[in-house]
């Protein structure tokens, strides 16, 4: 979405953070209802995207980041409570 939006420089950051959490993204994409969730979550924004509903925009984009840093919280606990003492 970001390197449609054709601003080369958001491109940019976006990829330089998005290698910084590589990790939380791997983690959030290891279970198959986070992965259908994810493209809801992205079809929503790209709605508001293009109804140049920014406001709307923001606010989904936000929820978004938000459920999926809960979700991600909620399977690495799940993890550790399933390792091995």
């Amino acid at each position: 979405m970001v390197f449609a939006a054709g601003n080369a420089e958001m491109a940019k950051i976006h990829s330089e953070i998005s290698e910084k959490i590589r990790i939380i993204r791997r983690l959030d994409f290891s279970k198959d209802y986070r992965i259908e969730a994810t493209y809801a979550e992205h079809q929503q924004i790209l709605k508001a995207l293009l109804a140049q509903d920014a406001a709307f925009c923001l606010s989904i984009l936000d929820a978004h980041i938000r459920h999926s840093r809960n979700e991600v919280k909620k399977i690495t606990l799940e993890m550790l409570s399933s390792s091995p003492a």
